[in-house]
């Protein structure tokens, strides 16, 4: 399996863009479960001990479209694992299944959820936007009153996330 992800190179903000454009097609909204959307897209979540796992927190292993794993530690929080969820999504249709619809020789693919090469960033972007919609983010920011907690818990995602979101939309300095 490839270890050389090649980023899509989309941009930041067209990201963002097509994870919410993929969320609403398949059905998402904030605070859904998540393993309903990865079954029909005909993956499996799989849970692993430490021990077990190729990475830190989670990977995510592509046979083909409609054929993946997404392989998670045992040992984080369910707001941490939805993130993970939907970063390794963001490997899958941003650096699978883009390069094979351009035509591009792709067979398998493994991404592991560690360091920081430009693809791991879109996969965090993908994630951002697929679980905290820009217009809803942005109205439940000023409904909050920019409380992260508050916010955090109507997306369920975690502190971090909420606070790393608040700031790409310009809310936060």
């Amino acid at each position: 399996m490839s270890e050389d992800i090649r980023p899509c190179k989309l941009g930041k903000d067209k990201i963002f863009e097509f994870s919410e454009i993929v969320a609403r097609d398949l059905g998402y909204k904030p605070g859904d479960s998540l393993a309903p959307i990865v079954e029909k897209l005909g993956g499996k979540i799989h849970y692993q001990s430490l021990l077990e796992m190729d990475s830190a927190s989670g990977s995510i292993s592509i046979s083909d479209i409609g054929n993946f794993e997404i392989n998670l530690a045992d040992h984080t929080s369910e707001s941490r694992d939805r993130f993970t969820i939907c970063h390794e999504l963001g490997h899958y249709f941003l650096h699978y299944i883009f390069h094979k619809s351009n035509g591009d020789e792709i067979g398998s693919l493994k991404a592991m959820r560690y360091g920081d090469s430009f693809a791991e960033y879109e996969a965090n972007w993908f994630a951002a936007g697929f679980l905290m919609p820009k217009e809803e983010f942005t109205s439940s920011y000023v409904k909050f009153a920019g409380d992260l907690y508050s916010l955090a818990s109507h997306f369920f995602v975690s502190v971090q996330a909420a606070e790393v979101r608040a700031k790409s939309l310009n809310l936060l300095n």
